[in-house]
């Protein structure tokens, strides 16, 4: 049988990263996990002047606002490539699991800003769940709906 000791949930601090959350906090009530909310500060686009503080602070503020104070988790703010520092934190701490929330970014959008969770999917010795946010799901459905694009109705 398998066990989920510990599970990773990453936040970009969006809105998006709730629906990672909302499946960590259900693994974590189940299996009595322990859950790490980790916050990657990007290098790359322009946070260089953040401190580690600043971080922390925006990353607790998230949690206050957007966290149910019932779900107890370990709040953890790292610096560098999102990706590459997400893989190094799940397998230096013996994640079980690693939870994340896709952007659905498709497209040349997807191509110039690539997709952290498609990489740490592919790179990952740890497993990965890709959460895709209710919002999203529903766009995705109505700007992909073969039927009328094809104008078959």
């Amino acid at each position: 049988m398998m066990y989920l000791r510990k599970i990773l949930v990453t936040t970009d601090l969006s809105e998006y990263s709730l629906a990672a959350m909302e499946y960590a906090s259900s693994f974590g009530l189940l299996y009595s996990s322990n859950l790490f909310l980790l916050h990657v500060v990007d290098h790359r686009e322009g946070h260089h002047g953040r401190t580690e503080e600043e971080a922390r602070k925006a990353l607790d503020n998230f949690v206050e606002k957007r966290i149910s104070r019932d779900i107890n988790l370990v709040p953890v703010v790292r610096f560098g490539n999102p990706a590459l520092e997400i893989r190094k934190f799940a397998e230096e701490e013996g994640m079980d699991l690693v939870v994340m929330a896709t952007h659905g970014r498709t497209g040349l959008r997807h191509i110039v800003m690539g997709s952290v969770a498609e990489k740490v999917v592919r790179q990952s010795n740890v497993p990965v769940l890709t959460v895709k946010p209710h919002p999203l799901r529903e766009s995705i459905l109505q700007n992909e709906d073969v039927e009328k694009e094809l104008h078959l109705r």
